[in-house]
């Protein structure tokens, strides 16, 4: 699970905020984060813990959820390779900050941990980071505002679909070959970020292969009419 210095890098140069601020500033921050190699099924934080910094995903995949009273999963983000999260608490200036949902991996992962009074030391000394933090939060808000929509505004069919369509490659190596997505996160997973269970999100993607829009086996989807997925998705 070790990673190398490069893959560290690599991925800092490619985050939404890391990637604008100079290579100097990068190579700092790299020595201000924790290398945290981490097992699948691995709780980071719970809902109300105590805040103590935040994290970017070198290797892997994490799920950030909140519980409802009665057990059910409300799926807020699925964390992957080059993206960081819990980043929010850093600017409520409270003693007694916490984390507002749960994170927990969902395959064997490498993080970047970023201890938060070491890194407001390092915003302090360099204020241009916190712009381009505001810049990834502001765009994590957004597909929040769109996540809310959907359940509240689509049905699941739907909601697969306009998942689907923001999976999709924006450049195929071969136009005559269907795009594929695959599905690197369980299916239940899946469901819960879409509101839903597993059983109707199985009943979606029959529907979705009925009406000859995908084309499903085990965990890849071949996007067989991405015009038409993309005009169901827009359906709600």
């Amino acid at each position: 699970m070790a990673v190398s210095d490069e893959q560290i890098e690599d991925a800092m140069a490619h985050h939404d905020f890391f990637g604008g601020v100079t290579a100097e500033a990068r190579a700092s921050l790299i020595e201000l984060g924790r290398v945290r190699e981490v097992e699948s099924g691995s709780i980071l934080f719970q809902h109300g813990d105590r805040y103590q910094g935040f994290y970017l995903v070198i290797t892997g995949t994490v799920h950030i959820y909140r519980l409802s009273p009665e057990g059910r999963m409300l799926v807020l983000h699925v964390m992957r390779p080059g993206e960081s999260f819990a980043e929010v608490p850093l600017f409520e200036e409270r003693a007694d900050a916490t984390y507002p949902a749960t994170a927990e991996t969902l395959a064997d992962s490498t993080l970047l941990f970023f201890p938060a009074e070491a890194f407001l030391s390092f915003v302090d000394a360099n204020p241009r980071t916190a712009l381009h933090m505001l810049g990834q939060m502001s765009k994590r808000l957004r597909k929040a505002v769109r996540q809310l929509d959907a359940v509240s505004l689509q049905d699941v069919q739907e909601r697969l679909a306009r998942h689907l369509v923001e999976q999709v490659p924006t450049v195929s190596d071969d136009p005559d070959t269907p795009p594929t997505v695959e599905l690197d996160i369980p299916k239940s997973v899946l469901a819960a970020e879409l509101g839903t269970v597993p059983e109707t999100l199985s009943r979606a993607l029959r529907s979705l292969e009925d009406k000859d829009l995908i084309r499903s086996e085990a965990s890849e989807i071949a996007i067989t009419d991405v015009q038409g997925l993309r005009q169901l998705s827009r359906e709600g």
